[in-house]
């Protein structure tokens, strides 16, 4: 039974850490085997297949969580695709809470820099009423591409 318990204790371990973090795994692929041991020997990353294999890599690639998002461009155009109407708001106010997770996503240190620049690019990012989210995206990143001090500081996504 306590070995029951650890060992859900390190699988929540695994599933808290951070889905910031970059989408490094071995060669088991991403999913929560390649969250425990990500670069280990080719023994341990047999583990991590297996560990994968057992349902957590499906779901992993399904919902883009435990590393299995293709880079953090992806995450910020799916965080942008949920969030649209809420981010077109908050970034004619220059403030709220989806700017603040847009932040997160694409791991910006600044955060007040980055809702100003939007806030003051929001034209240039909203072209016109109805937009893609896709479209959406590609103009946060090169408003964020264009300006050096956020080039500097957002360090995903771009």
């Amino acid at each position: 039974m306590k070995k029951r318990i650890l060992s859900l204790a390190l699988v929540a371990g695994a599933l808290i850490a951070s889905s910031a973090s970059a989408a490094n795994y071995g060669m088991a692929g991403c999913g929560l085997g390649g969250m425990i041991w990500p670069h280990d020997n080719s023994k341990i990353q047999i583990l991590a297949s297996y560990l994968n294999m057992i349902g957590y890599q499906s779901f992993a690639i399904t919902s883009g969580t435990s590393n299995c998002v293709d880079d953090h461009t992806t995450a910020s155009a799916m965080y942008i695709a949920v969030n649209q109407e809420s981010l077109k708001k908050d970034i004619a106010r220059g403030e709220g809470e989806s700017l603040n997770g847009l932040s997160q996503v694409m791991n910006c240190s600044d955060a007040a820099k980055l809702n100003s620049t939007l806030q003051a690019n929001y034209a240039t990012i909203f072209t016109s009423e109805g937009m893609k989210s896709e479209d959406v995206n590609k103009n946060i990143q090169a408003v964020i591409q264009s300006s050096k001090d956020l080039n500097a500081t957002c360090t995903a996504g771009l």
